[in-house]
């Protein structure tokens, strides 16, 4: 009967250690992932920061052309198009490319707007998106920096009104630095 004690006691302990191990083990690990996120973190906020200040003092020595590309985003997060930016403060260069054609009697308009906080909202014109899905805007603008955004509203063929139909937005793009300035 003693051996049966044993062994049971044995047994007993090795479920004990097991589940302290296992505990240990868990806690160890949730440790390296906090640990993991701490250090992704810190280092995306570094390379923006990285990222930022140097666009910020290569624009400060001579308007050196500064690119960047994204989607154009719509709702629920559907990509409408891509667009591609380049200025050096005053040339200002945007492609669109879309694969979403407008309804009949409809187009689509291009807008560039300031929207910083406590800005003008100005909303600039960039042209229709052709029936190819493309839009080439090339301009020598003042200080493209201004703009904050790039957005894409239904407008209704041959329009008179030259504001955008806001309620009609079906795209828009947040451009980064040194946009928003």
């Amino acid at each position: 009967m003693r051996f049966l004690e044993r062994l049971f006691y044995y047994r007993s302990l090795e479920r004990k250690l097991i589940c302290i191990t296992l505990y240990t083990t868990a806690e160890r690990m949730h440790s390296m992932k906090l640990a993991l996120v701490a250090v992704i973190t810190v280092s995306v906020i570094a390379g923006l920061f990285l990222l930022n200040s140097q666009a910020m003092q290569a624009n400060a020595q001579g308007n050196v052309t500064v690119s960047q590309s994204g989607a154009l985003l719509g709702y629920g997060g559907q990509i409408f198009g891509l667009a591609d930016v380049s200025t050096n403060d005053h040339l200002t260069k945007i492609n669109i490319a879309s694969d979403f054609l407008p309804p009949a009697g409809k187009v689509f308009e291009v807008w560039m707007v300031d929207g910083n906080y406590a800005a003008s909202g100005y909303p600039l014109s960039l042209g229709q998106i052709s029936p190819t899905g493309t839009l080439k805007y090339s301009e020598n603008l003042v200080y493209a920096p201004t703009y904050t955004d790039l957005i894409v509203t239904l407008e209704p063929q041959n329009d008179k009104d030259p504001k955008p139909a806001w309620s009609q937005s079906v795209a828009g793009y947040w451009m980064i630095p040194p946009f928003g300035q």
